[in-house]
């Protein structure tokens, strides 16, 4: 099989000669599959994608403040953390659906595929103990997890052979138009002129057919340009021209969350006055852990609770249109149970659970147990295994990605740093506003300040303010700190 650098698609271009731009594209299955597959990439893994293709003389592409929050990860010391494995798990998270993606003919994401370890010293006590990270320590016996189980194959029961047989996502060998805001339709005559007379086209004065093979190169460019613009089809046309991206409007109204008390968090936060501005917050482990845990949700996760109000340049689009697309023409033809597109979830252990307001879970799609020495379809056996956790000091019990106790500063721009690592004067500095403009405020985080945070931080550069500052301008609002 040819390597990932070459494979290629064809394309067949519409390409309007007088405004020199392309009008739609018309691809097969294959394609489709690789751009469907943009939804179940975690947003850390676009990010490394995008700054990785960045050093392949592209642009660099910013997601919103997701690159900051990236970065801040990156710039971190191994102390913040409670051990090396969480910064990997954030700077290189696990697609929840990467048997399925391994399988396309082109897939994006390019990590190793997840491999299982047990304990090195055969322990008895710990027969069915299962670790996805090499090197940790056996719970039982203290021996490095570093052996690879033998594989018990079940090729006739196993879903992913059967799809690969007739695709990974999709069924059959139809073509696709694909228009320029990403919405995805499959090609008939019919629908090619009733778009074509939608975008003002009477015939085809003007327009010209190009065709083009595009590999992994342009479609990074165009995973850049679905997340930054409300237009993609000009990367493949030189002299094409793309639309900004509109910016997120928060939802005001219900912004307080009746229930438990431990359901919220408080967050302390210093305003500028005069101009209007959240410059930066103080903020706990569990708020910081539920920030990174945005590294590790996939796109369509996110999109998912964001429920078409994510302004993420054309996404949306992509989203609505596997939604909208005839649900027998995907594997699971029931709408709510196509989540490997619609919602993901996020891989097994890569999410957070303590405190996770917006509810994007982690998947329990584990692919085999373990026992005897071997690892066996999860079909085939009782799901007894005991899975390691990473990112426990004991391997048992979750407790998030950064060390407690800890406080954190959270820059409007989603920079994090530890407050033990900030110089106050630096940090006065930085703020370059006069003291008597500054103010504080305690505000409170639920499920629909949260919400609120998640859709600014992928569309602005200031997600503090254009998140939550709205929370400080609501009628009878007193939380001076």
């Amino acid at each position: 099989m040819a390597s990932k650098l070459e494979q290629t698609f064809p394309l067949k271009l519409l390409v309007d000669r007088k405004k020199s731009c392309v009008v739609m594209a018309e691809a097969s299955k294959d394609f489709i599959e690789t751009l469907f597959s943009f939804l179940t990439l975690p947003l850390g893994t676009i990010i490394r994608l995008l700054s990785k293709n960045k050093l392949n003389g592209h642009q660099e592409a910013k997601v919103g403040c997701i690159n900051n929050l990236y970065n801040s990860v990156e710039n971190a010391t191994d102390e913040v953390f409670w051990n090396a494995i969480c910064k990997q798990m954030l700077l290189r998270p696990r697609n929840p659906c990467e048997a399925l993606c391994r399988k396309l003919k082109l897939n994006v994401d390019d990590n190793e595929p997840t491999r299982s370890f047990i304990c090195s010293n055969h322990c008895k006590r710990s027969n069915s103990l299962l670790s996805a990270f090499s090197g940790v320590t056996c719970i039982k016996c203290g021996n490095p997890m570093d052996k690879e189980p033998k594989i018990m194959v079940n090729d006739s029961s196993s879903e992913v052979t059967h799809r690969r047989e007739d695709g990974v996502f999709v069924k059959g060998e139809a073509m696709y138009l694909i228009f320029d805001n990403l919405k995805v339709l499959q090609s008939s005559p019919r629908i090619f002129v009733k778009e074509l007379v939608q975008l003002g086209y009477k015939d085809f004065n003007n327009l010209t057919e190009i065709y083009q093979n595009v590999g992994l190169k342009e479609i990074l460019e165009l995973l850049k340009q679905a997340l930054t613009s409300k237009t993609v089809l000009n990367v493949f046309f030189a002299n094409g021209f793309s639309k900004g991206m509109s910016t997120y409007s928060p939802k005001i109204g219900q912004t307080i969350n009746h229930g438990r008390s431990d359901y919220y968090r408080n967050l302390k936060v210093t305003v500028s006055k005069s101009k209007k501005k959240i410059l930066h917050a103080e903020a706990e482990e569990d708020f910081v852990d539920f920030l990174l845990s945005f590294l590790t949700a996939p796109l369509g996760s996110v999109l998912n609770v964001l429920d078409g109000n994510a302004s993420l340049g054309c996404m949306d689009n992509l989203y609505d249109s596997v939604k909208d697309l005839n649900s027998s023409w995907f594997f699971t033809e029931k709408i709510v149970t196509r989540h490997p597109l619609l919602n993901p979830h996020v891989a097994p252990q890569f999410g957070f659970k303590k405190w996770q307001p917006l509810q994007i879970r982690e998947t329990c799609d584990y692919k085999y147990g373990y026992i005897s020495g071997l690892l066996i379809p999860k079909s085939l056996i009782d799901m007894n295994t005991q899975f390691y956790e990473p990112r426990s000091p004991n391997g048992q019990k979750e407790v998030g990605f950064v060390r407690r106790p800890s406080v954190f500063v959270v820059w409007d721009d989603l920079h994090v740093i530890p407050m033990a690592n900030a110089s106050s004067i630096s940090f006065m500095q930085k703020m370059n506003v006069p003291f008597d403009d500054l103010e504080e405020y305690v505000i409170r985080i639920g499920s629909a300040e949260a919400l609120n945070l998640l859709g600014a931080s992928l569309t602005t550069n200031a997600a503090l303010t254009e998140g939550l500052f709205y929370l400080l301008e609501m009628p009878n609002q007193d939380a001076r700190a």
